[in-house]
Parts: C-alpha cells; sequence; structure tokens
C-alpha cells in the first residue's frame, strides 16, 4: 500500500474563506516531456510518491499522465516501458484551472466528468496539480473544523 500522505499547501488550523484551489493543491515540483520514456514518468512518480504527473513540450501544458494510464498501456503485449513515450500514454484533454478559482467549481466538475485531478496554472506556467487526494484531505479537514466548532 502507498503512503499517499504528501505536502499539500493546507496547513492552517482554519481555512480561508471561500477556499480557493490554491489553498489546497499539491505544489507541482515535477513534470515529465512528452518525449520522454514511460519507464522516466514511472521512476519520478515511484521517487516522488506522486500519481499524476503533467506533461510538458517546450515548457507548455500539453497533457496529462497518470499512474494508471502508465500502468495501461504497460499492459499491452509488446510495450517496452524504456522506449514507449509519455506521449503515447498521456491524456491531451487537460482540465486546467487557475490558482484563484474557488475549489467547489473544481469539484462540481472532476466529478461530473471523472477527473483525477486538475492541473493548476498560472499564466503558462505548472503550479501545482489538485487531485481527488487533495480533495479528500479537504474534505477530512473541513469535517474535523466541523466537529470542533462549538454548538
Amino acid at each position: 500500500m502507498r503512503n499517499e500522505h504528501r505536502s499539500r499547501a493546507v496547513k492552517s488550523p482554519s481555512l480561508p474563506s471561500p477556499i480557493l484551489v490554491k489553498h489546497c493543491m499539491t505544489a507541482a515540483t515535477h513534470s515529465v516531456g512528452k518525449d520522454q520514456t514511460l519507464a522516466v514518468a514511472h521512476g519520478l512518480m515511484q521517487a516522488h510518491d506522486i500519481r499524476h504527473l503533467p506533461v510538458l513540450e517546450g515548457g507548455k501544458l500539453v497533457g496529462v499522465v497518470s499512474e494508471r494510464d502508465l500502468y495501461f498501456l504497460e499492459t499491452i503485449a509488446g510495450v517496452d516501458p524504456a522506449a514507449e513515450l509519455v506521449e503515447q500514454a498521456m491524456s491531451p484533454d487537460v482540465y486546467g484551472v487557475s490558482p484563484e478559482i474557488q475549489i467547489e467549481t473544481v469539484a462540481t466538475e472532476m466529478a461530473k466528468h471523472r477527473y483525477g485531478c486538475a492541473v493548476v496554472v498560472e499564466g503558462s506556467k505548472v503550479v501545482g496539480v489538485f487531485t481527488t487526494t487533495d480533495a479528500l484531505d479537504l474534505l477530512a479537514k473541513l469535517s474535523q473544523e466541523r466537529s470542533t466548532r462549538p454548538s
């Protein structure tokens, strides 16, 4: 079983209102080039205990690849992770959002379209990723705050 606890932006005892995606995203310190191999992407995911990587081409966001995408492609007979490129596994349809967007909007869209993550982009720079794990962390924090409030 993987340890899904990573450094998150949600650290304060009380969350701001309104809650913006920048308050609860995971800072994007890792990405992968579309011309890198599946093995490189897997190595980054394993080394940093992450399940989603923004995919870049020339510094611009062109897709997202998940651990599940990699596993799926690697199950096809004849696929060599050391030779196949991330471009073959990535999804070019990225749900990109501003760090200033309200979390309700992001969560609603993610649930509606069954997205595993939203890539947080400021201008043309990837600044974070908001995943379903981040959403569950936020839900737990909100639930804890609610249960400790005086009635």
